[in-house]
């Protein structure tokens, strides 16, 4: 299983945007930790949201989730609500992908989703 870090200038922001649409805060280190930590999941799939220091110079704050999306797959009887939940974060349009799979894509945090039901038709 892969679990990504997310560098994120807050994480305890971070997963606010994250429980806002629908996600679950699985865990969440308290910030005098050491190591700021928060692990949120939606169906399964889940991602950790850290700090950016140390990993992002503050000059390239902007840049983060550059270049990087994260496939994802949910239920089929569960994405139509997924992306109902995601509406307020201005999602692409959910539809059958030319793979069959049917998906949309949302920006959170600054990284870049692509939530899918495997050969799903809306």
């Amino acid at each position: 299983m892969i679990r990504p870090v997310l560098a994120c200038i807050d994480p305890y922001k971070a997963a606010g945007e994250f429980v806002a649409v629908g996600w679950n805060i699985d865990f969440s280190q308290p910030w005098e930790s050491g190591d700021p930590l928060v692990g949120v999941s939606l169906c399964g799939n889940s991602v950790l949201l850290g700090i950016t220091e140390g990993y992002v110079p503050d000059n390239q704050l902007s840049h983060i989730g550059c270049g990087v999306e994260i496939y994802m797959t949910v239920p089929g009887g569960q994405l139509k609500q997924i992306y109902e939940n995601h509406l307020v974060l201005k999602p692409t349009a959910l539809m059958v992908q030319p793979w069959g799979d049917t998906a949309f894509e949302v920006k959170i945090s600054g990284y870049q989703f692509m939530i899918a039901a495997v050969n799903s038709s809306l």
